[in-house]
């Protein structure tokens, strides 16, 4: 998720243009309508009477994946309640590291039949592991659906004495994982002076990944122009690949990387698009998902936007739904995006245990699809769940998960799946598509 002083949104934002010598009216309006200034929470789950199932054993999952070949939900959650409210740099928490080494973080699977949830148990791997965005690909090594490699984000505490350095010492985790049993395997640790302040992971083979790092600034009050500011657009995103032979001597053994992408405010969510080449990104506090294209050349890979298309709240990581029951009358298939309704409590409540941050589901279509010699998209996105906290607290991501028609007497229906940084558990809610 985006920074953590959405709170002084309004008051920046005119500081800001004042300070550039101009005032826009029109950036300072979509400021307060993204951040929810503007907004009135509601629960469509109580008032549509949906219904809902909260997943024990899933809290502060930040980002969330469903595996289809495997039929699975693959997350990583926090250690504790006490270490994401003590420890948790996106939110620029510093306060207590020893939270988070006695109570590391996990890989969780989830079985969207039986809506329970497994935390896989480390092997070869100790020490502190603070959550964030991760990514689930195929062992292309196993049959379909056998076996994983699962990227994570790791936001562990520098243990660097130097008090000029970083406060965290963010890295990238590789586990592999045999669908069915209840371990995870350490592959190596992943690390890169590009990689500073990693959000999103893409997988793009089992040793290469995208990653966006979502901020220049680590803390203070460069920090907060960087999130509320649209033209701060300091973030970017990094392509890393590395060897695996020798990467228990050194964490940067065998790890090349070259910038793939800069110019977007606030480099946040990342996901795969509707074609192998197609990457999707999204700025968080400005509630924009651009549209990328991968490219290769000498050596290295970056990525070109677009397409561009502006949402009503903020967002995060997103999630494309390939619809298996599509037909020639009806297709859900397209893009999931969670974000928050009000987006401008966030700081004052980000080390409250119980404070109220409500949630917004979109589904984001691609309509252009239908209609034939269109050559560009026409965005359509749809509300698919609002809840004032009354069912989750936050929302940084969520997946869809069809339901056969053919056993729903014809109607097309499916689990939605959301979770947040700071949701006790992960929740489920049966909805119309």
């Amino acid at each position: 998720m985006a920074g953590s002083r959405l709170f002084l949104a309004p008051l920046v934002a005119v500081v800001v243009a004042v300070f550039a010598g101009y005032i826009n009216f029109g950036s300072i309006y979509r400021t307060l309508h993204i951040t929810g200034v503007l907004r009135k929470d509601e629960c469509t789950i109580a008032t549509e009477k949906l219904e809902a199932i909260h997943i024990q054993g899933t809290p502060h999952c930040e980002d969330l994946h469903h595996h289809v070949a495997s039929g699975l939900l693959f997350t990583a959650c926090e250690g504790s309640v006490e270490a994401r409210h003590s420890w948790f740099p996106p939110l620029t928490i510093f306060d207590d590291a020893s939270k988070v080494v006695e109570a590391p973080g996990a890989i969780t699977v989830i079985d969207p039949q039986s809506m329970k949830a497994k935390r896989l148990q480390f092997q070869g791997f100790s020490g502190p592991f603070v959550t964030h965005g991760i990514d689930v690909i195929d062992d292309p090594a196993a049959a379909p659906g056998a076996a994983v490699f699962v990227f994570a984000v790791n936001h562990r505490p520098n243990a660097a004495q130097d008090p000029l350095a970083p406060k965290a010492d963010s890295v990238i985790e590789l586990f592999r994982h045999v669908i069915g049993t209840s371990t995870a395997r350490h592959i190596r640790t992943i690390k890169h002076d590009l990689v500073q302040m990693p959000n999103d992971i893409l997988a793009l083979s089992p040793t290469s990944f995208l990653v966006t790092n979502d901020h220049f600034y680590r803390e203070g009050a460069m920090r907060i122009i960087e999130d509320v500011y649209s033209g701060a657009v300091w973030s970017n995103t990094i392509y890393v690949e590395f060897e695996n032979g020798a990467a228990k001597q050194h964490e940067t053994a065998g790890v090349q990387a070259n910038v793939a992408l800069t110019g977007l405010h606030n480099n946040n969510g990342l996901g795969r698009g509707r074609t192998p080449e197609e990457v999707v990104l999204v700025s968080a506090a400005s509630g924009e998902v651009y549209f990328g294209a991968l490219e290769r050349a000498a050596g290295q890979v970056t990525i070109r936007i677009k397409e561009t298309f502006q949402a009503d709240s903020t967002l995060d990581n997103p999630f494309y739904l390939v619809d298996p029951y599509a037909n020639d009358t009806f297709d859900a298939s397209g893009f999931v995006l969670a974000g928050l309704s009000r987006g401008i409590n966030l700081a004052q409540h980000s080390r409250l245990i119980d404070a109220p941050d409500g949630v917004m589901v979109w589904h984001l279509q691609d309509r252009s699809l239908r209609t034939a010699g269109d050559a560009e998209s026409l965005w359509e996105a749809r509300l698919l769940l609002h809840d004032n906290a009354d069912y989750i607290r936050t929302a940084s991501a969520a997946a869809l998960v069809p339901l056969d028609p053919a056993k729903n007497n014809g109607q097309r229906r499916a689990w939605l799946f959301v979770t947040g940084f700071l949701s006790k558990n992960m929740l489920a809610v049966n909805i119309g598509l």
